[in-house]
């Protein structure tokens, strides 16, 4: 799996890990960033868990929604730009995306339509908060996708995230 930069797109090299991150770093700006990447136990409901991969460009978000899904259940993937999250779904399959739609290239939007094109996509989630209609209206338009506006809680996300997950079983089974 190839790990991109956030800023400039150029190959990364691992930068080491502590607990359940991370550390990554560009070989070209030298721009070092931290993903979260930990397992959770599985859900005593018998269901495996939901695999899901949160993707904002902002670090702080991305911990933040992390941390609610984890203590869900969740096992949690982290990217910080369109094309680590294009990586990441390649090698890791999750069952849903959380994606802001404004991030590093590509945007969400483009991420979205790549994903929409898998054989079996993942449910979509996207995060925004630019109130710009004529861009929202892009999200009606990719179809199936759910669309939240920031602020949000973590009883949100999670509620959201089972919401999707339980479609996509349906759906697959």
């Amino acid at each position: 799996m190839d790990i991109r930069c956030p800023r400039c797109g150029n190959l990364a090299a691992p930068a080491g890990h502590e607990d359940a991150r991370a550390f990554y770093q560009c070989k070209k700006c030298d721009r070092v960033w931290m993903t979260f990447l930990a397992p959770a136990p599985a859900p005593s409901s018998g269901e495996p868990p939901i695999k899901v991969l949160v993707v904002d460009d902002s670090n702080q978000l991305v911990a933040l929604i992390a941390a609610w899904l984890e203590d869900a259940g969740c096992i949690v993937f982290t990217a910080l730009s369109g094309n680590q999250a294009l990586d990441i779904v390649t090698s890791h399959d999750p069952d849903v995306v959380l994606l802001d739609v404004v991030i590093p290239p590509p945007d969400g939007f483009q991420v979205c339509e790549s994903l929409l094109q898998r054989e079996h996509p993942p449910e979509i989630i996207l995060m925004t908060g630019m109130s710009d209609p004529i861009r929202l209206r892009r999200a009606d338009e990719l179809g199936g996708v759910v669309l939240l506006r920031k602020p949000f809680t973590g009883a949100v996300i999670v509620d959201a995230v089972r919401r999707v997950a339980a479609h996509r079983r349906v759906v697959r089974a």
